[in-house]
């Protein structure tokens, strides 16, 4: 009974009420001995993997403990590791070099993105620099006006106060403002999630994966955001990955300044598993280096076809993905998930991503329907 107080409602103590979710961190006090008649407690702390048919915690040592119902004696919410600013900037930096449309620009503080028009991830700006307010918009709406686009923003959790939005000096009515569904960026250490992947998906029994320099048609047709669409439309944007190292020659780099604009950089593969002849699973990874000079890879577009779902797939192409990112010096890896995906979130939960910041992609439209794009977090 996910997201929800599971029934237990005469136990007054258990959460205070509150909503419990895959992947909150948590602190359980258990009864030592099965039932509620012991006096005898141990205290679980970690991360929630699964509330149903129990409840199943991980501890920071990677430990799962699974919990049934009876044996909970108080459960509590904890509030999430404190963040610094410069950390959620810093991923969100990486990130945007590793989807960053086929041009960009930095306009006050804004990573601007523009591609053809299929998706949010590619055309939206992000808030990049320290300076990027909302208070100050008109010179990044005026850049996707000039390219026959609405205003996409992504209001990230701690850097930018989306209520307060102004364009020309004024504020922006909220009936102009259309949000999409919000997004969690999780993050792990690589090895960790290399070493989870391992005990999951043991190696002699993988099937093998491909990376690949560009993604094939059938990669396209498979994946949600592209299937239907001309490959040739959707390619480029895929292929595209941006750097913060100079004269962009060198890869990943070793980060930028404030006052930088992206170049050339970066690094992409994609993933696939093929069984019997068919395409079975696919993803992408970028490896980018943000302004604090590390690499990260980002993994998305993780997807398993319908006939070849609870095989594992996915974590062996998002650890082929990760192993790979290793290579080139990443040892830190995040993704995007909806929040309200609770069996994705549970999936990235087991290998060991966390929640580290949220965000919202926002259209600010002339009138009340903004042009059609796909969610393609993931």
């Amino acid at each position: 009974m996910a997201e929800q107080d599971r029934g237990l409602a005469e136990r007054s103590r258990w959460n205070a009420g509150r909503r419990v979710e895959v992947g909150m961190r948590v602190v359980v006090r258990r009864h030592l001995e099965a039932g509620q008649g012991s006096h005898l407690y141990t205290d679980v702390i970690g991360h929630v993997l699964a509330l149903d048919p129990e409840l199943v915690v991980r501890r920071e040592s990677g430990e799962e403990v699974r919990i049934p119902d009876s044996d909970i004696a108080v459960l509590k919410v904890l509030p999430p590791r404190p963040v610094r600013a410069r950390d959620v900037r810093a991923h969100e930096y990486a990130g945007a070099l590793a989807w960053p449309g086929t041009e960009f620009e930095l306009v006050d503080g804004w990573f601007c993105r523009a591609g053809d028009d299929w998706s949010y991830r590619g055309n939206s700006a992000v808030p990049v620099l320290p300076w990027a307010s909302c208070s100050e918009l008109d010179g990044v709406r005026d850049w996707y006006a000039a390219r026959g686009l609405p205003l996409r923003l992504v209001a990230v959790d701690r850097l930018v106060d989306a209520d307060r939005m102004l364009l020309d000096g004024r504020p922006v009515d909220p009936a102009r403002v259309h949000a999409d569904r919000e997004l969690v960026l999780c993050t792990v250490d690589s090895r960790e999630l290399l070493d989870r992947v391992d005990a999951t998906v043991p190696a002699d029994a993988r099937p093998p994966v491909v990376l690949a320099d560009s993604p094939d048609d059938d990669w396209l047709a498979l994946y949600h955001a592209t299937a239907g669409l001309d490959p040739d439309r959707v390619r480029p944007a895929m292929l595209a990955t941006a750097g913060l190292d100079g004269a962009g020659l060198g890869g990943t780099g070793t980060g930028g300044t404030d006052q930088e604009q992206p170049g050339p950089g970066g690094h992409v593969v994609f993933a696939r598993v093929e069984h019997d002849g068919d395409l079975a699973a696919i993803a992408r990874g970028a490896v980018t280096t943000g302004p604090d000079g590390a690499p990260r890879i980002a993994v998305s577009c993780v997807q398993t076809a319908d006939a070849h779902r609870r095989r594992g797939l996915a974590e062996v192409v998002t650890g082929a993905l990760v192993g790979w990112g290793r290579s080139l010096g990443a040892e830190e890896c995040h993704l995007h998930v909806f929040a309200d995906n609770s069996a994705g979130r549970g999936l990235w939960a087991k290998l060991g991503l966390a929640p580290h910041h949220s965000m919202r992609h926002l259209v600010v439209v002339e009138g009340s329907t903004p042009r059609s794009t796909r969610s393609d977090a993931g």
